[in-house]
């Protein structure tokens, strides 16, 4: 799964292949398989996702071959407000361009390359803290990340780290390097750093600007997609948040700065539309939120953990939400994490099919007085350590994270109890694992031998005496 289960993505593209067409088809394909490529992977799920909710409101044509030029939308339906055709084009946004990353990642990578040049894998152990500076020119507020695009390391630079590698002090001083524009500090860490997350800035994700910036470039950008429009034609434009920051600050507290320091993307966007609705009629925003878990599984509000955040901007020719807008956020399947998560996660391999699954927790069940005891087992943690994928070590870890040497198996076993049931739960297309529900029972093929009316002798650790021990367990 990313931002939802690998079986809800392939059960959406079973159901869109009729009216996908081969070429649509392919790029999906070729964007949701690609396992290195995030700005690829994501925005082609959220794409799929809503497409797939458009089509269940009853009415979806995907890139029609008769617009009236080579710029199609996303989608043609007459089911998003009733008695009008609406052309949707889908969009996808990250922090990119305002997190700085791809910019202080350029200059970690030339770093670490000096550094293992001066001994060998060096480089993967750096982690590097870029510092920032903020004012006011021309009584505007500026804040800057001291990461300079395109930056070079200078000869000098180069030296410094080759000598600082060298020394072995890297272990106990840091290296600061300062330049125009730039203020970075480098720390030799004691394990592995993963590339992105070796990366710190003081400064957030934030634009000072209602236009340059990437959400209202890629709004404009967007919008040219819905040109060739037919009069009488509605032109929406759906965004989704795959890693955005601003997108997931809309609808929540202090996503408006009052000291106007920064600007957010519901001002971005309603700057957008006052000056370009002559292009698109309303803006839709969709965000993954996953909140705390509450004790009644919902917030105090009496809603879901995990759900949608959808928000409508519209203009004279759409200024309220078709009802249909409801009924795409009802059908959007609840997401597994936020754009942020999402995005972090799939850098570091963790939802490619041939890597460890994603495992549903474990909870075991106990009742003395029938004696019978159960377990929900992740079913694909098992398989995983059966196909050598998950070594043992790791599988122990996994049954006791808190590593306090608990095995309830070895416990359930020393008492005589042995599996005497197996079934499978019913599976979910929304999770990408399945709980296997082990039933143990008395068996004198695992215990000494005794006589119907005496009591059985704990000679264990002891079993979970009731549901409230046994939660201590729970995953």
């Amino acid at each position: 799964m990313t931002i939802f289960a690998r079986r809800r993505i392939q059960s959406m593209l079973d159901a869109l292949a009729p009216v996908l067409g081969p070429e649509k088809g392919r790029d999906l394909l070729r964007r949701l398989n690609d396992p290195k490529q995030v700005e690829q992977a994501l925005p082609a799920e959220m794409e799929l996702a809503l497409l797939w909710t458009i089509q269940s409101l009853g009415d979806l044509e995907i890139e029609p071959e008769w617009w009236g030029d080579s710029r199609r939308p996303d989608a043609i339906t007459d089911a998003f407000v009733e008695g009008r055709t609406t052309a949707i084009e889908i969009a996808a946004t990250t922090d990119n361009a305002i997190s700085g990353e791809e910019d202080m990642d350029a200059i970690a990578v030339q770093v670490s390359e000096v550094a293992s040049r001066a001994s060998k894998g060096a480089g993967d152990y750096l982690y590097f803290r870029y510092r920032e500076e903020s004012g006011y020119i021309d009584g505007r507020y500026i804040r800057r990340r001291l990461a300079p695009r395109g930056y070079r390391l200078t000869d000098d630079e180069r030296a410094a780290i080759t000598r600082w590698v060298g020394s072995g002090r890297s272990r106990s001083a840091r290296l600061h390097l300062q330049a125009k524009g730039l203020d970075v500090e480098i720390e030799h860490t004691e394990r592995k750093q993963i590339r992105y997350h070796n990366l710190y800035s003081s400064m957030p994700p934030e634009t000072h600007s209602l236009e340059d910036n990437p959400l209202f470039d890629l709004l404009v950008r967007k919008a040219k997609q819905l040109r060739a429009a037919a009069a009488g034609t509605l032109r929406v434009l759906f965004v989704a948040d795959v890693g955005s920051t601003l997108l997931r600050r809309v609808g929540r507290f202090g996503e408006i700065d009052h000291t106007r320091r920064f600007v957010s993307a519901r001002e971005i966007i309603l700057h957008f539309l006052a000056n370009r609705s002559r292009n698109v009629d309303a803006v839709v925003t969709f965000s993954p939120l996953k909140e705390l878990q509450q004790f009644n599984g919902l917030d105090p509000d009496g809603r879901k953990p995990r759900r949608w955040t959808v928000a409508f901007f519209g203009t004279a020719q759409l200024p309220v939400p078709s009802p249909a807008l409801e009924t795409i956020a009802a059908l959007l399947p609840e997401p597994h994490y936020e754009g942020y998560q999402a995005r972090s996660l799939f850098r570091q391999g963790a939802f490619s099919p041939f890597r460890t699954g994603q495992y549903l927790g474990m909870t075991v069940r106990s009742n003395r007085g029938s004696g019978r005891f159960s377990v929900e087992f992740p079913a694909r943690m098992l398989l995983d350590l059966l196909a050598g994928r998950m070594a043992e070590e790791r599988f122990r870890k996994q049954l006791d994270p808190r590593d306090e040497g608990r095995n309830i198996f070895k416990t359930w076993l020393d008492l005589g109890f042995t599996i005497s049931a197996a079934e499978l739960a019913p599976r979910s297309v929304d999770e990408d694992d399945d709980h296997l529900i082990l039933h143990f029972t008395d068996d004198p093929a695992a215990r000494p031998f005794r006589l119907p009316e005496q009591p059985a002798e704990d000679t264990s650790e002891g079993a979970p005496a009731s549901d409230r021990d046994a939660r201590d367990y729970e995953g």
